[in-house]
């Protein structure tokens, strides 16, 4: 006999995780808030009825992360099996159950309850970084941990040798080994007329790489150098800057190609990677794209991948050599992506 539980993860803007401490059945068990699947309704619309009886908390599913997919006895009946589904939510409302700091930290109320019925819960917000496998107690739950905090700990992306790759473009680690060809590339010197930085020399150019290696140290940014298979050189770079685990946002930017291949479909090869491991591996919220005012040709390509306009920035950045730039803001969400994934790069 089969038991379908579905539960939801919930993260807040402060990087907290929900859990539930319930005492059941003389068991004490930290687990993922939500509950069984009832007859007649989806997993989605179980976990909506489950957040609302359980803490009166609309919530709504961003996501799906993670469904069973190994043998899994029950701990309370060992003739039933266990499937869960697992799934990212979002709150609609304040939490205004009660919340506390400790473990089946339970109140009269909640001891009553359980006499009578024999089972009772409370809540906790716990901070990713006192998160672990540890804090929940059942298998499932604990695997699941495991891979939240996968997701959640910026040293792992940082630190990964992340290359991304498709049959247009390979983005690789930006090192000091790429240098050298990308310096035939940066050494045109239009690619410097609309951006803060301005390479005019070989040093300028070395100085910029070194501030992008720095950036990495400091977990502020991730450059990649750009290699065109089609073809086979390397043509430029690009970055995820400005990233925020916190508030689950970057920047994808820095970016600039050889004259010779804009417009020729290597933008929006890259733009797809980078978009496509930001929300669906790194869970982000939000991806930015910002250029100057000035730059129509930059405005066009954010455009033509789906990216929102958001508004400009007076006199926002002074560039290197001492004038102000307004700057033009975009963004994509989330709960964007599958569209602009089906219209603007349904041939990757």
């Amino acid at each position: 006999m089969f038991n379908i539980r579905v539960y939801g993860i919930l993260i807040n803007e402060y990087n907290q995780v929900l859990v539930s401490d319930e005492w059941i059945r003389g068991q004490y068990i930290t687990k993922f808030c939500g509950g069984g699947l009832e007859q007649g309704e989806g997993s989605i619309e179980c976990l909506k009825r489950e957040f609302m009886e359980e803490m009166q908390l609309p919530v709504e599913v961003t996501g799906h992360f993670y469904t069973t997919d190994f043998f899994q006895q029950s701990a309370f009946d060992v003739s039933q099996q266990i499937i869960s589904i697992y799934y990212l939510v979002k709150a609609l409302a304040p939490i205004s159950v009660p919340l506390r700091n400790q473990p089946f930290d339970f109140d009269e109320q909640q001891k009553r309850f359980y006499e009578l019925h024999g089972e009772t819960e409370t809540f906790r917000l716990v901070h990713i970084d006192d998160f672990s496998a540890d804090t929940l107690t059942l298998p499932i739950d604990k695997l699941v941990a495991g891979m939240i905090l996968e997701r959640h700990t910026p040293s792992t992306f940082f630190e990964e040798q992340l290359v991304l790759e498709n049959e247009r473009v390979r983005l690789e680690p930006l090192q000091p080994q790429h240098i050298n060809p990308l310096w035939e590339v940066a050494s045109q010197k239009e690619l410097w007329l609309y951006t803060s930085s301005k390479v005019s020399s070989r040093a300028d150019f070395e100085r910029y790489c070194q501030q992008a290696f720095n950036e990495r140290k400091l977990h502020q940014s991730y450059p990649f150098a750009v290699y065109d298979k089609l073809e086979k050189r390397y043509g430029g770079s690009t970055r995820y800057g400005n990233v925020s685990f916190t508030h689950k946002r970057a920047e994808i930017g820095w970016t600039w190609y050889h004259p010779d291949l804009q417009r020729t479909g290597l933008n929006r090869a890259c733009k797809f990677l980078l978009l496509r491991h930001a929300f669906e591996n790194l869970d982000l919220n939000r991806i930015e794209f910002k250029t100057s005012l000035t730059n129509k040709r930059s405005q066009q390509a954010i455009d033509k991948i789906g990216a929102s306009k958001e508004g400009i920035l007076r006199k926002h950045i002074i560039n290197d050599d001492g004038t102000a730039r307004d700057t033009v803001y975009y963004s994509i969400l989330k709960q964007e992506w599958p569209a602009t994934r089906l219209s603007v790069f349904s041939n990757f």
